[in-house]
This record gives structure tokens, sequence and C-alpha cells, in this order.
């Protein structure tokens, strides 16, 4: 049912409150950090290189780390000398992406990097928007300010990632899924695959549904990947890449491989002083506690019934969350895609305030309190903790999709899967 309370417009305020307060809080935090962002010292030069290494005609040599430390010293020599190069290590298609990016000098092209992915994040909640009912009507100003209040998405746009292009093509597959249709959501997340390791883990879920559809699409747009990949950089080079993965993560090198601030479950297993290098026995309890997380994801997430709105929602925000936990390599900026589950967990909660579990209430607030990310990372060095958090969101999404019923803010929401967006 929809909002009724007395203090409706007061939860209003006092959310735009917060979330305005977070929001001046990263901008303090862009402040800090404009001369560090000048010299190079954000991730985005590892893209700025792999598109150099491109433009230049030495793309048979992309996963040469010589070759990556010698690029990357011409431009950002300062940030190199401090904290050692960055090694590219994203699939060799990706890096097209950035090529054209490379006839700017490098602040100019982060610049523009930052506004495409600012124009990313306002698509992504534009697209997501017909599913968000109360939010729209009742919270607008919540929502528009609830991107730039969560912090993951403000590092990633600190760093120049490219995790916000992530979230959006969750938010197109979320539609498409919401729409019935699967092979229009698989070819999204085929593209998705930049960040493999966040998209497998779901197309495991899709598999256990037998949603043959979305897989297949899936695999189209892999099979399209490759071939350009294989044209960018020849056959060996791309044969070569996961083992180059693989020895990055293994190194552990400092700045570039540190679980202990990974909110992971990787970083909760083996992101301590005892475990470095983790044992074999910790590894392969990493691997089971991983698989048995996925698998009972896939049995809260019941894709075919649309008629339950919210129980929808909350399944498929817990297996979101899961893929996140399991993924092997995630900062915070990583997390950003998980903005969808968390709009989608705030529909719910402001749709049924009275209803809704206190400890969901409490773990919403904790994922957007920028303090907390900040004495984990910089006091404490161990993000890696807020992995419990993300655990707790879990729970509590579960339990919430479990008791959820038929509403009539279901049967609203229902009512649009066939209807394009306004």
């Amino acid at each position: 049912m929809r909002l009724r309370m007395p203090n409706r417009s007061s939860l209003r305020f006092a959310l735009t409150k917060f979330g305005v307060g977070m929001i001046v809080v990263h901008g303090l935090l862009f402040w800090v950090t404009r001369q560090q962002l000048v010299s190079g010292s954000s991730d985005f030069r590892i893209f700025y290189t792999a598109g150099l290494i491109l433009r230049r005609g030495e793309g048979h040599h992309l996963y040469n780390e010589q070759l990556q430390s010698t690029v990357e010293r011409e431009f950002a020599s300062a940030a190199v000398a401090h904290g050692g190069p960055l090694p590219y290590n994203h699939p060799p298609f990706e890096a097209a992406l950035y090529l054209p990016m490379t006839y700017l000098p490098y602040f100019s092209a982060y610049c523009i990097w930052v506004l495409i992915n600012l124009l990313l994040l306002w698509a992504s909640v534009y697209h997501v928007r017909s599913w968000l009912p109360t939010l729209m009507a009742d919270f607008r100003w919540p929502l528009m300010l609830a991107p730039l209040a969560f912090f993951p998405i403000v590092n990633a746009l600190l760093q120049g990632q490219d995790s916000i292009l992530l979230l959006l093509l969750y938010c197109l597959a979320y539609a498409a899924f919401r729409r019935r249709e699967d092979s229009r959501a698989g070819v999204y997340l085929g593209f998705g695959l930049f960040k493999f390791h966040f998209i497998l883990p779901f197309a495991l879920i899709l598999l256990l549904h037998r949603r043959w559809r979305a897989l297949l699409g899936m695999f189209v747009i892999a099979v399209l990947e490759s071939a350009v990949s294989w044209a960018m950089v020849g056959g060996m080079q791309l044969f070569y890449y996961p083992h180059f993965v693989w020895q990055v993560n293994r190194q552990q090198a400092p700045g570039v491989i540190a679980p202990a601030n990974m909110p992971n479950l990787r970083g909760l297993f083996t992101g301590w002083q005892a475990m470095n290098p983790p044992p074999h026995w910790i590894e392969i309890a990493l691997l089971a506690t991983s698989l048995c997380l996925v698998f009972w994801a896939s049995r809260q997430w019941r894709p075919l019934e649309f008629g339950d709105a919210r129980g929808w929602d909350c399944g498929f925000s817990v297996c979101l969350v899961v893929v996140f936990l399991v993924g092997y390599h995630g900062y915070n900026q990583d997390m950003s895609f998980l903005l969808l589950p968390l709009l989608l967990a705030l529909e719910c909660v402001l749709d049924t305030w009275s209803k809704a579990s206190s400890g969901l209430k409490l773990v919403l607030g904790l994922m957007f309190l920028t303090p907390l990310y900040l004495i984990l990372i910089l006091e404490f060095s161990h993000h890696n903790l807020f992995s419990i958090v993300l655990l707790f969101l879990v729970g509590y999404l579960a339990a919430s999709g479990a008791k959820a019923k038929p509403t009539a803010s279901a049967n609203r929401s229902t009512t649009q899967l066939s209807a394009p967006l306004p």
C-alpha cells in the first residue's frame, strides 16, 4: 500500500537532508584529492594507457607489464613514482572504448569520462523509474540525490572507473527481465563482461533457473567480444590474458591487489595479515562458501512470479548483492551496481514503512553512510569488514521477499511490464 503516515513530509525532508549532507562530504573529497587527480593518481590511467597502446598499433603487446609501465610514465610520471604502475587487467575489447579519448591530454580525457559517467548514472535511474512508483511520486528529491549520495559511485567517479557502466547495464537488464524480454536482458549482461567476475555468477543463477534465452543472448555477445579482442590484440595475447589476470592477483602488488580493502567474501576470508598468502584450505573454503551462497541466492529469486512484484524485486536484489560478494576482485567503487538493489529496497521500505523491518532500514542507512566507508578505509585499512553489512543486507532482503504479498503497489507495477517507458 502507499505510504500513509502523518510524518511523511518529515521523512522526505530528513532523507533529503541526509542525501545533501553526504553529497557535501563527497564534494569535499573531490576538493581534497584534486591535485592527485590532475597528476594521474586515479585508476583511469590504466584505461588511458590501454587506449594509447592500441592507438600506437601495439595491441599485440597489450599485456606486457613493462610496456604498460613505460606508457603510464609518459603522462603520469609523478603518480607512478609515488605509488608504482597500475596494470591494465581488463579484457582487450574494453580498451577500444578509451582509444578516442587518447587524442586529448590525460586530465581532459579524465574529465570527459567523468561527464560520461554522470550521463550513464542519470540513464541508469531513468530506465528503472517505472518500477519505483513511491520514490517517483512522493520522494523524488531523495531519489535524485541517492546516486551521488552513495559513496561507491562517487569513488568510481573519482577513480575514473568503469563501474557505473556496469550499473547501467544491470539496470537495462532488470528492465528487460521485468518486461519478460530475456534475450535482450542477456545481451545487456553480455556487454557487462568487461567485469566478467560480476556477470558470471549471475549467469550461473540464470542457468539454475534455466533462462536459456538470456544465456543465449550473453553467449552471442561474448563471442562477438572475443572476436573483437582477437582482431585487436591477436590470439596469443587473448589466450595469455587469463594467465596475466591470475598472475596479477597472486602477486598481490601493493596498491593493486589488497584483499584487506575488498568488501566481499574474498576480503572477509583472506584480508588479514595472517592470511598473506592465504593457505589452500582457506581458498577451498572461500570457493565452497561462494558456490553455496550463489545457489541459495538463486532460490530467493522467482523470476516467473511477476504477480508478486515486491518479492520479485527482493529476490533479484539478493542475487545482485551476492554477485558482488562472491566476485573475486572487488573494491568499494565496484559496489556501484548495488545502487539498483538499494533503490529497489528503498522503494519497498517507503511503500510499507510501518511494516518494513527496522533492521533493513538500519542497513540501508549504513549503505549510504559515507563516514563508515572512510573510517574502515582510512583509519582501519580494513574495508573488508563492510562485507558484514552486505551479508546483513542480503539476509534482510531475503526475509522481506519471503513475507512479501501481492499488493496494490505490486499490481500497479506489474501493469507496467509490457508498457513502454513514458
